[in-house]
């Protein structure tokens, strides 16, 4: 699993069947601080949890883990798990 924060959203008008009940974000990971790391963007599958614009969100990037949650093959390796409400770091 990988804390990431939502960047942004996809749109689609028309999209695999198997995406039909799920929303397309753009996440990118962040450290225990919360910060933005990396500079790699991920397309994820958020199944129904609805997480939105800034939020953060745990995520599992493996192929066995989409077709687990969707209940069979999808052209997908990177799924949201749950919001994440709140997290204690220390330094």
């Amino acid at each position: 699993m990988q804390l990431c924060k939502v960047t942004g959203a996809i749109v689609a008008t028309r999209k695999d069947e198997r995406f039909r009940p799920t929303k397309l974000l753009i996440v990118h990971p962040v450290d225990a601080a919360g910060a933005l790391k990396g500079q790699q963007d991920m397309l994820a599958l958020d199944p129904g949890y609805g997480a939105g614009m800034s939020d953060y969100v745990l995520v599992a990037r493996e192929g066995a883990v989409v077709e687990q949650l969707l209940g069979g093959a999808a052209p997908a390796n990177v799924i949201v798990l749950g919001v994440v409400d709140d997290w204690s770091y220390e330094a």
